[in-house]
């Protein structure tokens, strides 16, 4: 039986596989008169729930303190107030449309695990982890934060080129000197819009690589985090990796669960399905598998015990992220990025309002005197 799209269009006509609805189905625009939700998750907590122990908890290795883990319940941690929240032209702001689009491929995610545990096969099933592969590749602070950078680049290098004709705006004029290292902060909503991008990029990724699942028959589960999509150079040791480097043999892995992860390569066939399922019954696998989710882990990897301590301690201090460079060729401006392990960035802070911009005002200035009592 096929159900005919809606929402998704001839992309999502997909068959529908016994017990597991394509998440195409589901129309993913409501009403949002009267929602007021302000708790958004940017990981699934349906997701996490594969990941719990017997008390319905995850371990949490914040990158802070990997050392200290809390267990915590899955609808606690990765989220964020007004994640997706968007100011809107006529005032007030818009909370839901995002948390919308993401439902529906929540909504199958269990009824697909299940499935994928009684080792199926289907374009239903494929349809389905593409679907959570792409947004938990895409929604993710790691990625967001990324964009941002590349965006924080680029508004400095105009403001500076801007100082340099003498063409700065009035508002920036009390920068003049300081544009190499004022905080510039990036519009939320900037990043959000670019998630459309990402998630063409992805998709086209996707087409490049064949897809199975491998299923942990170890005592060691698998960890998963808050950036659990990783690809990579497959010829690449742990070591001399770079992140999203897709430029030869790539190879992705995403857990699924603490006993079941998808990996795909460019050089498995067909493309872009899942077409079969394996045993993994060698330790030394997992904690290879479990090595590379905790280097692409952000802000927390999170575990079913702490079998991994070890792992995710290894890894906590280097996040995937990017530099950046600022290239000028006479008048031409070019801004070149990179995927690296490096530090987790700090960004600015937005400033939107007026008070936000006072304390930045007084920051700085507080900052500006220490700088010359210290005689610098």
């Amino acid at each position: 039986m096929t159900q005919p799209p809606s929402y998704f269009g001839k992309w999502g006509n997909v068959p529908i596989d016994g017990d597991v609805r394509p998440f195409s189905i589901f129309n993913p625009v409501r009403g949002g008169a009267g929602r007021t939700n302000r708790k958004h998750h940017f990981i699934s907590v349906t997701y996490m729930e594969g990941f719990t122990d017997e008390c319905g908890r995850v371990q949490v290795y914040r990158a802070e303190a990997p050392e200290a883990p809390l267990p915590m319940q899955p609808t606690a941690i990765g989220y964020e107030n007004h994640y997706y929240s968007q100011k809107l032209p006529e005032g007030g702001q818009e909370n839901h449309r995002f948390e919308d689009l993401w439902n529906p491929i929540e909504t199958v995610w269990p009824e697909t695990v299940r499935a994928l545990q009684a080792r199926r096969l289907s374009p239903a099933l494929s349809f389905n982890v593409q679907g959570m592969l792409t947004i938990m590749r895409t929604r993710v602070p790691a990625t967001r934060d990324r964009i941002a950078l590349i965006l924080e680049a680029k508004l400095r290098s105009q403001c500076q080129v801007l100082e340099e004709i003498g063409k700065l705006p009035p508002g920036l004029e009390r920068y003049a000197g300081q544009l190499d290292t004022v905080p510039v902060g990036i519009n939320p909503h900037e990043t959000l819009l670019a998630m459309e991008d990402e998630f063409k990029t992805f998709g086209d990724l996707c087409f490049r690589l064949g897809f199975e699942v491998l299923h942990n028959r170890t005592d060691i589960p698998f960890l998963t985090s808050d950036n659990p999509v990783c690809t990579y150079e497959s010829r690449e040791s742990l070591l001399a990796r770079t992140p999203y480097d897709h430029s030869g043999d790539i190879e992705l892995i995403f857990p699924l669960t603490a006993r079941m992860l998808v990996r795909g390569s460019s050089k498995r066939q067909p493309f872009n399905v899942i077409s079969r399922h394996r045993d993994v019954t060698d330790p030394r696998k997992v904690r290879r598998f479990n090595r590379t989710i905790a280097q692409f882990a952000y802000r927390m990897t999170l575990g079913q015990d702490r079998s991994s301590d070890a792992v995710v301690c290894a890894h906590a201090s280097l996040v995937p992220t990017i530099n950046t460079e600022v290239r000028r060729h006479g008048k031409e401006i070019q801004i070149v990025w990179r995927h690296i392990f490096g530090p987790k960035p700090n960004l600015s802070q937005y400033i939107d309002t007026p008070e936000k911009a006072a304390r930045l005002e007084a920051k700085m200035a507080s900052a500006a005197s220490s700088l010359v009592s210290d005689g610098c």
